[in-house]
């Protein structure tokens, strides 16, 4: 965003028209998307006062993370436009994931059948929205956003564009998802859904621990992941604006191990009405284990090259301390971002 301000003050007027577009078009590309959120679920108990809180508290998430993506883009050296296009592409990538993981669980479950339209939104030839997403598949059609973000990226002319990795964008991202789902889960509370089980105890039937519906008091499974999302929030902020650094790729293997925990243990507590399963098994707790494991895998990994190159562990290193002995650290944007800055300086010279 900030080489479009300097353009623009830099620039001529024909050029101008052609910045303006590039901003414009892409704006654009994101307006449907917020449109689809703000609407979402329009007929639902989220309405009051005539408006879809539902849909308003995810697109204030969706806002609130890529802002706070672009002052830590640009903190850590990243080409300007990174989050743009990151979001034009993951964003479309992560809905469409959601939806079809939601309809093929429905459809194998409970023998649903659903039409093209139905999927897309449709109902009697009217958009109601995409009533029906499941996080993890978002996560999923995210990932693959971000995949085809890197190939794009691998054929730039700008060495800067080339330089970031799918990595460093999991790393990124992924610090500011949580963040995303922390704020998320409130439109469960909204739209009064999502449930755990039953509390018996009355020292726990109080708000935000446990909420009731029709006499009876459950489980306040979105405050529980909201509130470990918020803390996972911090620790990764430390994580990845802190003075200690690490190997990249680190602090998307705490993302994996972190929220796969919570998210085991509280479908275990979820209102089966709520629940996806993969034949006998809650197909989220199956897909929890898989993150855990990935997010450990990588860092075991990780432990074993450094020792086999007799490389010291970059993990929670000081920046003052960190050389040439640290294992990943030469490959790490940290040590690289400098470098195309400067080339990039010349470059505008």
């Amino acid at each position: 965003m900030q080489n479009l301000i300097t353009l623009i003050k830099m620039s001529n007027p024909e050029n101008n028209c052609r910045i303006y577009g590039k901003l414009t078009f892409r704006l654009t590309l994101l307006a449907p998307l917020l449109y689809n959120e703000l609407n979402m679920r329009k007929e639902a108990s989220g309405m009051l006062f005539g408006v879809a809180w539902y849909g308003v508290i995810i697109g204030a998430g969706m806002i609130v993370c890529i802002v706070l993506a672009c002052f830590m883009a640009k903190k850590r050296g990243y080409y300007p436009d990174l989050i743009f296009d990151i979001a034009v592409v993951c964003i479309p990538c992560a809905i469409v994931g959601a939806r079809l993981y939601y309809v093929i669980n429905d459809t194998i479950h409970n023998d649903a059948v659903w039409s093209f339209a139905e999927i897309c939104g449709f109902e009697n030839g009217k958009f109601v929205g995409l009533r029906g997403l499941a996080i993890y598949g978002g996560l999923l059609g995210g990932v693959l956003g971000a995949v085809i973000v890197r190939l794009k990226n691998m054929y730039s002319k700008y060495p800067g564009k080339r330089a970031v990795t799918l990595v460093h964008m999991a790393d990124l991202c992924f610090c500011l998802i949580i963040l995303g789902q922390a704020i998320g889960r409130w439109g469960n509370f909204v739209n009064e859904e999502v449930y755990g089980t039953a509390v018996t105890n009355p020292a726990w039937q109080w708000f935000p621990f446990a909420i009731q519906k029709g006499g009876t008091w459950y489980h306040a499974l979105f405050f529980y992941e909201s509130l470990w999302n918020l803390i996972g929030f911090g620790i990764l902020m430390w994580l990845y604006n802190g003075n200690r650094k690490s190997y990249d790729g680190f602090c998307f293997s705490f993302y994996c191990v972190w929220y796969g925990i919570i998210r085991f243990i509280l479908e275990g507590m979820r209102d089966e009405r709520y629940v996806m399963w993969l034949g006998n098994l809650r197909a989220n707790q199956v897909i929890s284990v898989v993150m855990i494991l990935i997010g450990v895998g990588i860092n075991v990994l990780y432990i074993v090259m450094a020792k086999k190159n007799g490389k010291k562990l970059f993990i929670l290193t000081p920046t003052k301390k960190l050389n040439n002995d640290y294992y990943r650290y030469t490959a790490s944007f940290l040590y690289l971002a400098p470098k195309f800055a400067k080339k990039q300086n010349n470059k505008t010279e």
